[in-house]
């Protein structure tokens, strides 16, 4: 309890010294002349940030080698039709990340230090949509169960050193928040901030879910950046199995029911000058975890469903994902539409997902006037293990979860994005009718 009421006094300090001070910035001082107060109004507008540049605090500090970054992610989702419950919630979370350049403050060039933290307040729909729907990434840490506080959700060190071939080496170790690696991997996703919503529209997820316990792990990589394209090209990953952003237990703690173990590779290609590749991702977690196969449990009347044996297996899955610029302004390399869709299979037992597919294509400043807009279209797939169907069945009716989601994300300003969203989708309740999922989202950097 002392705990959570640090965590809850902390991040209301916190918040509250940032809206005093970013009140500040947006008032400007009181008794100035007229001119220079429409004047101030005018740069905090047309900034890249909601605070400015902290009277050139912002670029002395990233000069010499500290980089700050806040950004205040709000949600508003609701279940119109269908689902476990109708219901609508606003949600919301404040990032903050400081990125520490050694080379820049210290001249121990290569190293790097990451923190990630962030403060959640509200609730979120994902439990009135379905448990296996996650229509919102943005709300999904820190973890169920600890919805409301600040939590460091990623704390890492990074070695960035030359490697063959004209290629960069880095390797990371520290506490990896999921949502951020991923992002790395795939920088469309944007953490589910800027782009999709749903975890299925963005990331071939669900069979993975069994290999871990959690969103932010104790762990590391190894990967090489591509010179070109300045993408993370092959590497490797490991990390422990239960989720750390609450807990805080020790690093060998992490690693008690087993390590997860995963690599890639990603075979680029130019097509009429736009990059393109094909990414094989392979995985698999040395925790043992209960088989589920139906003959080895019995439904115990008052009771549920109970083991009936020791049988355990291991999950592994293999992945894969095709990326392709498909148009490019010539004038402008940012405005650009892209095509993505990857697929997941894994084994029938242990694991509660099978396979999964999606698909997706986004455009970048599709309007000229308007080149910091996108928006995106999406479809996607997840087979639920036969196995896993059967078992639970003497309780509850399962299905393959399905559904379609469209967003347009309107740049406001440079530092302020509205995105009205809509998403339908089926849930794996047979029981429930098609779930449609309306929401608006409002992001600022802070």
């Amino acid at each position: 309890m002392k705990r959570e009421r640090m965590k809850s006094t902390t991040g209301r300090i916190f918040l509250t010294a940032l809206l005093s001070f970013c009140t500040v910035q947006i008032t400007g001082n009181a008794v100035a002349e007229e001119t220079t107060s429409k004047n101030f109004a005018e740069e905090i507008w047309t900034g890249d940030k909601l605070t400015g540049n902290w009277w050139g605090g912002r670029t002395y500090l990233k000069d010499h080698g500290i980089d700050l970054d806040f950004r205040l992610s709000q949600y508003y989702q609701g279940v119109a039709s269908g689902g476990v419950n109708r219901n609508s919630e606003y949600g919301a979370t404040l990032d903050y990340r400081l990125n520490i350049d050694t080379g820049k403050l210290f001249g121990a060039k290569g190293l790097s230090f990451n923190l990630h933290a962030r403060t959640r307040w509200g609730n979120d729909i994902n439990a009135d949509a379905g448990a296996l729907v996650l229509p919102n990434g943005g709300l999904l840490m820190p973890a169920p169960g600890d919805y409301h506080g600040t939590d460091v959700t990623g704390l890492t060190g990074t070695y960035m050193f030359p490697f063959f071939a004209e290629r960069t080496g880095a390797i990371t170790l520290g506490m990896l928040d999921a949502i951020d690696m991923v992002t790395g991997f795939f920088p469309n996703i944007a953490a589910g901030q800027e782009g999709f919503w749903n975890v299925s529209a963005f990331s071939s997820n669900m069979p993975w879910f069994g290999a871990v316990q959690g969103l932010s792990l104790w762990g590391g990589m190894a990967v090489t950046i591509h010179p070109k394209y300045e993408i993370a090209e092959n590497g490797f990953l490991f990390t422990g199995t239960k989720d750390e952003s609450t807990s805080w237990g020790s690093i060998s703690d992490a690693f008690d029911d087993g390590v997860w173990l995963a690599a890639f590779h990603r075979f680029f290609w130019d097509m009429d000058d736009k990059m393109g590749y094909f990414m094989l991702f392979g995985g698999t977690s040395t925790m043992e975890m209960a088989s589920n196969d139906p003959h080895a449990f019995i439904d115990i009347p008052g009771q549920g469903i109970e083991s009936t044996d020791s049988d355990t297996k291991k999950p592994w899955d293999i992945a894969l994902y095709v990326y392709q610029d498909i148009w490019q302004d010539k004038s402008d390399p940012n405005r650009k539409a892209n095509i993505f869709f990857g697929a997941t299979v894994g084994p029938d037992n242990p694991q509660f997902a099978q396979w999964n597919f999606f698909a997706n294509i986004e455009w970048f400043g599709l309007i000229a006037s308007r080149p910091r807009d996108r928006m995106g279209a999406v479809g996607w797939w997840n087979g639920l293990s036969s196995n896993f169907k059967e078992l639970v069945s003497a309780e509850i009716e399962l299905r393959d979860t399905w559904g379609f989601e469209f967003y347009y994300n309107l740049a406001i300003n440079k530092w302020m994005y509205l995105s009205p969203d809509i998403q339908f989708v089926q849930n794996e309740n047979k029981g429930d009718n098609f779930v449609v999922i309306p929401g608006v989202r409002l992001v600022i950097d802070i």
